[in-house]
């Protein structure tokens, strides 16, 4: 008989198993903390097979990660949206595990991420709900306010695959990152 390990529990166990690479006690080269964490604000202009109504949504991004080094850090990305329009509303919320490249000069830092996540909607008022695996591409610069502290601007590309289609978008997110 054969068992299928769901996305999300495989996102999970991946994000557990993370935690013990940034354990080490050794101190970071840049003398910044291992731990980071972001939240920020912005809209998500739907690309391709989302419904006509809905031609901007307002989302919000909380994102934690670990810094694997100077350049590298792995991080967990809760993404909600809410599209709405003609009567009807959508709250799409991802969930993604993503590893991120930042630059890592003083000042401006450009970084790119990219990993896998999963989708879930909800419509309203019908209350269908559907789930999905789903990717995400970004890109986005970091400038540092403070030490430990930096405003940034993301833009991601989302791709959900769900059975017979796939949806994309583009959010656009301004916010700040906090070291911990």
């Amino acid at each position: 008989m054969k068992t299928k390990v769901p996305l999300h529990a495989l996102l999970v166990l991946l994000s557990f198993t993370t935690v013990g690479f940034c354990q080490s006690d050794a101190p970071s080269p840049s003398n910044h903390s291992k731990w980071y964490l972001s939240e920020g604000w912005g809209i998500t202009c739907p690309v391709q097979d989302w419904a006509l109504d809905y031609p901007l949504g307002g989302q919000a991004l909380l994102a934690g990660g670990c810094q694997l080094d100077n350049s590298f850090s792995l991080q967990l990305s809760l993404n909600p949206a809410l599209f709405t329009g003609g009567g009807s509303a959508t709250v799409d919320t991802r969930l993604s595990l993503e590893l991120r490249w930042r630059n890592s000069a003083e000042g401006v830092h450009p970084y790119i991420l990219a990993g896998p996540g999963y989708d879930v909607q909800v419509q309203s008022p019908s209350g269908y709900s559907t789930s999905s695996p789903a990717a995400v591409f970004g890109v986005g610069f970091e400038f540092d306010l403070h030490p430990g502290e930096h405003l940034f601007l993301e833009s991601r590309y989302d791709l959900l695959f769900y059975k017979n289609l796939t949806q994309q978008d583009v959010p656009l997110t301004l916010g700040l990152s906090e070291d911990l």
